[in-house]
């Protein structure tokens, strides 16, 4: 049994079907990407999962308990941590005072001394590059058993890129996490399991060896993608 399960969720909005009976499980201490196209329904997965949505139907489990109904609050409270797509960090404080208020499990100089944010400790949120803003969010969001983590290397150049995959191999030791990623290379390079959206249902959920040899996701998805 894993420690996330998600079964049958369903979410839309007015005509327009986001989710559509989405089910999978996250195993302890694995790494998995969710990718898929533009409109595929991850962001709203992972609005549904953490409570900002409220799904029309299905069933969220944490520890094997239902936590469908509780509040975005109170589901971090419980252990399910995020990052957002837009940068979510707190712009009027410093960098310290951001992790001194989230990381009340893990110490906020573990969280530091893991990201490399000691040397920007003092600066504001407002202040940061976007690097900087990412690693920050990234630290926000360590409390949690499990991560989900909304296009983490979306906007960083190649060097960040590989600075990422670095702090993400190390946090995979005592982490859960779930990425959603549009870039396939760095999802297959990172990921002990893939899990393909399209059109708010599962495609396929395997390793990413076998996605990339899966004809259904050839055919639907990469289509002439260079893999």
């Amino acid at each position: 049994m894993g420690i996330l399960e998600v079964d049958d969720l369903r979410k839309s909005f007015g005509t327009i079907t986001a989710l559509d009976g989405v089910t999978f499980e996250v195993e302890a201490g694995r790494l998995y990407v969710i990718i898929g196209p533009n409109g595929a329904g991850k962001t709203t997965l992972f609005n549904c999962i953490t409570g900002r949505h409220r799904a029309d139907g299905g069933v969220v489990r944490f520890r094997d308990r239902d936590i469908s109904g509780l509040t975005e609050h109170a589901i971090a409270q419980q252990g399910i941590r995020r990052t957002f797509q837009e940068v979510e960090i707190f712009d009027s404080i410093t960098v310290g005072e951001s992790i001194d208020i989230a990381a009340r499990h893990t110490g906020t100089q573990s969280v530091l001394d893991s990201l490399d944010l000691a040397d920007i400790e003092e600066k504001y949120g407002s202040d940061l590059t976007l690097f900087e803003r990412k690693r920050l969010a990234l630290g926000l969001a360590l409390d949690g058993e499990v991560m989900l983590l909304d296009e983490l290397f979306s906007g960083l150049n190649p060097d960040e890129k590989r600075a990422t995959v670095r702090y993400l191999d190390k946090l995979r030791e005592e982490k859960t996490m779930v990425l959603i990623e549009h870039d396939v290379r760095t999802a297959f390079e990172l990921a002990d399991e893939v899990i393909v959206l399209y059109q708010g249902s599962v495609l396929a959920m395997d390793s990413p060896a076998e996605i990339r040899e899966n004809e259904t996701v050839r055919r639907n998805y990469f289509g002439k993608m260079s893999l």
